[in-house]
């Protein structure tokens, strides 16, 4: 007996540039992570503003909210679970928080890499609207 297979749906457009998104994201964080966690990365003296004062606490907590988050979406996402249109909202929300929390702990002006990480959510969040829209 031959199991039957149904086609699935081909991803819109807007779903795969969000997906690519999401998983260049969680890489970024994870190298970003074990970075600050092993010393790779010298913040100076802005060690002393992060959270204990601790680069290793910066690097778990940027690998669970830009690296873990985005990957769990990413997956839910590509099996198709319902619940991932809300963690695509979820991603965008949390990686623009991340910057507006890290611009205010290590204060301004903002680096050029903030910026962009800054718009980079903004974007994950225009493109769960637009899926958003799509499958409603």
């Amino acid at each position: 007996m031959t199991a039957v297979v149904m086609p699935q749906a081909r991803r819109s457009p807007v779903e795969r540039v969000l997906l690519w998104l999401e998983a260049l994201l969680a890489l970024g964080a994870f190298g970003g992570a074990v970075a600050l966690a092993t010393g790779g990365v010298d913040l100076g003296p802005a060690t002393a503003d992060l959270p204990f004062g601790s680069t290793v606490f910066a690097g778990i907590a940027l690998g669970i909210v830009n690296g873990l988050l985005p990957t769990a979406v990413l997956v839910g996402a590509l099996q198709r679970r319902t619940w991932a249109l809300l963690g695509h909202w979820v991603v965008g929300v949390a990686l623009t928080a991340w910057i507006v929390v890290q611009v205010g702990v290590l204060g301004w002006p903002p680096h050029w890499l903030q910026v962009l990480y800054f718009v980079y959510g903004l974007t994950i969040l225009e493109l769960a609207r637009r899926l958003d829209r799509e499958v409603r």
